[in-house]
């Protein structure tokens, strides 16, 4: 499995990079896709699928063996830091 982040995908996380340990987070989840692109843990409606990481939300999409980060959003409600 191969991981790619979408330009849309890069810019969301950028705005969250004052939260360091919450960004490490978000890699090491990322990277664990790649043995399980589906986990239970996450919600899976159709072509995309989310994964929640602390407070954080990553969209991704799976076409083979490519897993492409789509947008990292903050979940509503979540404060920033």
């Amino acid at each position: 499995m191969r991981i790619v982040w979408s330009p849309a995908a890069r810019a969301s996380a950028r705005r969250f990079l004052g939260d360091q340990d919450g960004m490490r987070a978000i890699g090491r989840a990322v990277e664990g896709l790649t043995a399980d692109p589906y986990p239970a843990a996450a919600f899976h409606g159709g072509e995309y699928h989310r994964l929640h990481v602390g407070t954080y939300r990553v969209v991704y999409f799976v076409d083979g063996d490519l897993i492409t980060v789509a947008r990292v959003d903050q979940l509503r409600g979540a404060a920033r830091s």
